[in-house]
């Protein structure tokens, strides 16, 4: 720590991570975890504490002696192992979990004692948490449908855990600037959201001479989120499905090495693929493989607006369906998850599969069977049915759990939720609504939430009421997308209660509904008409006409 004229400067938080993580690399934190098991969680030293995300292990607000556990699922649970996730909400979390956006599950009200309990159940059915959080490569993300979409250029499944298990567990990427996540899919409609990936592979068709074509991968870098979100780079590559993983680990190392380490908030790939730009990046990945990076990228393809998978869709294989069930935002119950797993192992091809809007997939399904399937999803609240609202909602933990969130979002079963509230009344209010939208909702800027991508996002804020209370709110962005025009939402200077959104979003919803052109989505649609009605509508004011 360096001196000033008041004395000795206090560490910063950058520079006490990266002195914690000089002296005990995270993969080395078991055997403490083992030891504060035992001796309980006043004994954990922070330190300490600030390693066990390298399992996973997150401390829960209010921290008091709770912990958050994350599975590292890329997606895909077998039936089996649904079953023992199921068995462990119900024991150790109170009943319920939630499904992330990148395809994982968190437990919550874990205490360190239960920790190596909990370990053994999940390591018993082949399930890890390694690397699950920390300044490590998260979780590889892809399709959940991957093998069984008509739609898909190739199955990558092969990929995506190809580049998993160069990374988990590797000491190599054990200590990177920051966290670092990387999607790798053969979907035709990108739903693994390459556009927001510090590395984005995704299945691209080339034409040949003689009316051939062929499938590879291109790839996309320095995408994010967070309080300064940023549209991935993509680079002029095309990749045969052997290249993606050693390009997947030079574009790691590069992070490892020239990633800022002196700036958390500046510690993403993201500022580092903005500060050098595409073709330094591109020359300097060329230098660290040894093959030469084919540069014929064919144009990117269309993309539809609606990117989930949900619904029942036939398979490529005979007589074979897939279910999309969707949660109400990403919130799960141990009795939900159990009859999920059993129908999986039952009824379909023993698979749970996880979406990217915290959804969950059931694959495999013969034709005779789907109704019933479907009757018995719906019975525990997961319709394959569900409308636009339910199907698109996704909201982070909110301050029921996360340290940095400042408002609520979605709380215990039964309790009171903003996020629930909103959802209820579109549902009442937009019953008929058939149109493509999502809603995504953050609890803090930090954007776990995904709502810079959303049609309507929600980050939340606090406000002051008329007597000058402190009161939960949120601020509103509109016209975000992914896809053929990405673009992330604008800020409009709308701020209100939380207790005001449900009326808000069916104002709006119901405005655009109403106004808008019979193909014309909502970031366009918004484009068209201009900020001041969409805001008027947001805040219960009389907008002008809209044309």
């Amino acid at each position: 720590m360096a001196a000033g004229s008041g004395g000795v400067r206090k560490e910063s938080k950058a520079e006490r991570v990266e002195r914690i993580k000089r002296a005990k690399d995270g993969l080395q934190v078991w055997q403490d975890i083992v030891r504060y098991s035992r001796l309980g969680w006043s004994a954990i030293e922070p330190e300490d504490l600030e390693l066990f995300k390298w399992f996973g292990i997150y401390r829960q607000k209010p921290n008091e002696g709770h912990l958050m556990l994350r599975l590292r699922l890329g997606g895909l649970l077998m039936a089996h192992q649904a079953a023992v996730v199921a068995d462990l909400i119900e024991r150790y979390a109170r009943g319920y979990a939630d499904i992330t956006v990148r395809q994982n599950i968190q437990l919550h009200w874990l205490t360190i004692e239960d920790i190596p309990t909990i370990f053994a159940t999940l390591a018993n059915v082949g399930i890890t948490t390694v690397e699950a959080c920390g300044d490590v490569p998260r979780t590889v993300v892809g399709c959940p449908v991957h093998g069984v979409d008509r739609q898909e250029l190739i199955d990558a499944r092969w990929v995506q855990q190809d580049v998993e298990q160069l990374y988990v567990g590797n000491p190599e990427f054990s200590n990177l600037p920051r966290k670092f996540k990387v999607s790798v899919s053969g979907c035709g409609i990108r739903c693994a959201q390459p556009e927001i990936n510090d590395i984005g592979v995704a299945a691209v068709r080339r034409e040949r001479a003689g009316g051939r074509s062929e499938i590879g991968f291109d790839i996309s870098v320095g995408g994010g989120l967070s309080t300064v979100p940023r549209l991935a780079t993509r680079l002029e590559a095309f990749l045969q499905p052997w290249q993606v993983r050693p390009v997947c680990g030079a574009i790691a190392a590069i992070f490892r090495e020239h990633g800022n380490r002196s700036k958390r908030t500046a510690a993403r790939m993201k500022f580092l693929v903005e500060q050098w730009g595409g073709e330094r990046y591109l020359d300097e990945l060329q230098d660290r493989l040894p093959f030469r990076l084919d540069r014929d990228v064919p144009p990117l393809p269309a993309l539809p607006d609606e990117r989930d998978h949900l619904g029942i869709h036939a398979q490529p294989q005979d007589g074979l369906h897939y279910l999309g069930l969707a949660t109400r935002l990403g919130r799960i119950t141990a009795t939900q998850l159990r009859e999920v797993a059993d129908l999986a192992a039952t009824h379909g091809d023993s698979t749970v599969r996880l979406t990217h809007n915290q959804n969950l997939i059931l694959s495999g399904v013969p034709t005779a069977q789907v109704d019933a399937v479907a009757r018995r999803a719906a019975d525990v609240l997961l319709p394959a049915d569900a409308d636009v609202w339910q199907r698109n909602f996704v909201a982070c933990t909110g301050a029921q759990f996360c340290n940095l969130a400042v408002t609520a979002t979605k709380e215990a079963p039964g309790d009171p939720s903003p996020a629930e509230d909103a959802l209820r009344r579109l549902q009442q209010e937009l019953a008929g609504f058939r149109r493509f939208v999502r809603i995504n909702y953050n609890g803090c800027p930090n954007s776990c939430g995904q709502h810079w991508v959303a049609d309507i996002g929600l980050q939340g804020v606090l406000l002051k009421d008329p007597a000058g209370e402190p009161v939960e709110g949120a601020l509103v962005t509109i016209g975000g997308q992914l896809g053929s025009a990405s673009a992330f939402g604008r800020n409009i200077a709308v701020r209100l209660p939380l207790t005001a959104i449900p009326d808000a979003l069916v104002r709006v919803f119901g405005y655009y509904d109403q106004h808008a052109a019979p193909d014309e989505n909502f970031r366009l649609f918004c484009e068209r008409v201009g900020d001041e009605p969409i805001a008027a509508q947001l805040r219960g004011e009389s907008p002008p006409a809209a044309d």
